[in-house]
C-alpha cells in the first residue's frame, strides 16, 4: 500500500540508516520545504520505497527488497500520471518493469584527484554571484524551466541546504545537497564562448575538495556524452540511475 508521508520523524524511520544520493535528495527536500504543501509531497510504500515529488519531478529511493506484488503497485503508481519525471537506481527500473522506457544515466564519484586547471590558485570560485547570472550560464546549456529553477534554487540557497559557485564569471555548478557524507553536484555548465578551458573542472576541483574538507563524498549524474569528461576531471562510475519521463 502506498500511502503519504506527513512528518519528518514517519520518513527518517522509513528511510533508516539507508544513505545514497536518492535518499539524501529526498531528505533534503524535507529539510527545505517540510509537509504539508502541495507542489513539494513525500510517499511511502510500505516499507519498501519512498519518493519525494517537487512540482511533478519524483525521486524514489529503495528502503526494503520488493515483492512481485509491491513491484507492480509501485510501477503503476509512478507512471499513473502524477508526475511528470522520476528519477531512481536502475536496477529499482528493472526490478518494477520499467527499464526500457527509461534513460540511463551515469552516476560519478568524485575519485579524489580532480584535476586543477587554469590557475586554479589564481581564479578563486565566488559563492555571492546573483541568481540571476548563474542562471544565464546555466541556461546556456541546461534546457530548464526559469521560474520553477529559480524559485527552488533560491529557496534552497536561503535555507544553506544548497550552494552556488561561480568561476570567473564563466562557468558555474550548483551543490544541492551535503547530507549523510554524500554531496550531490548538478547545473556544471560553462559559457559557450569559454568552454574547452578548464573553468568547469577548475570549479569541480575546488568544490570536491571542500566537500572531502567536511567529510563528504561528491557525486554528479550525467548522460552518456558527458561521462568521458567527468572521468578526465577525477570521477569514476559508481552506478546507473533511471530517468522515466511520463
Amino acid at each position: 500500500m502506498i500511502t503519504a508521508v506527513t512528518d519528518r520523524a514517519t520518513l527518517e524511520t522509513l528511510l533508516g540508516t539507508m544513505r545514497d544520493v536518492y535518499t539524501e535528495k529526498i531528505r533534503a527536500f524535507a529539510e527545505g520545504y517540510g509537509f504539508g504543501y502541495d507542489f513539494c509531497t513525500f510517499a511511502a510504500q510500505d516499507n519498501t520505497a519512498v519518493i519525494c515529488s517537487y512540482y511533478g519531478d519524483a525521486t524514489a529511493a529503495l528502503t526494503c527488497e520488493l515483492n512481485d506484488g509491491q513491484a507492480a503497485e509501485l510501477a503503476a503508481y509512478l507512471t499513473f500520471g502524477q508526475y511528470k519525471r522520476v528519477l531512481m537506481p536502475f536496477s529499482l527500473c528493472e526490478r518494477i518493469g520499467l527499464s526500457e522506457s527509461a534513460s540511463k544515466l551515469f552516476l560519478m564519484k568524485c575519485n579524489g584527484d580532480v584535476k586543477k586547471t587554469i590557475g586554479y590558485d589564481k581564479e578563486k570560485p565566488a559563492t555571492d554571484s546573483p541568481l540571476g547570472e548563474i542562471y544565464k550560464i546555466v541556461s546556456s546549456g541546461f534546457d530548464i524551466d526559469r521560474d520553477m529553477w529559480y524559485t527552488d534554487t533560491s529557496h534552497m540557497l536561503r535555507h544553506s541546504i544548497a550552494r552556488a559557485y561561480t568561476l570567473a564569471g564563466k562557468a558555474c555548478a550548483i551543490r544541492m545537497f551535503a547530507s549523510g557524507g554524500i554531496s550531490y553536484v548538478s547545473y556544471v555548465c560553462t559559457r559557450p564562448e569559454a568552454r574547452g578551458a578548464g573553468y568547469a573542472t577548475a570549479l569541480l576541483a575546488h568544490i570536491c575538495a571542500e566537500n572531502a574538507a567536511n567529510g563528504a563524498e561528491t557525486f554528479v549524474f550525467c548522460e552518456k556524452e558527458l561521462r568521458p569528461f567527468y572521468e578526465s576531471a577525477g570521477f569514476g562510475l559508481a552506478g546507473y540511475a533511471g530517468e522515466i519521463k511520463i
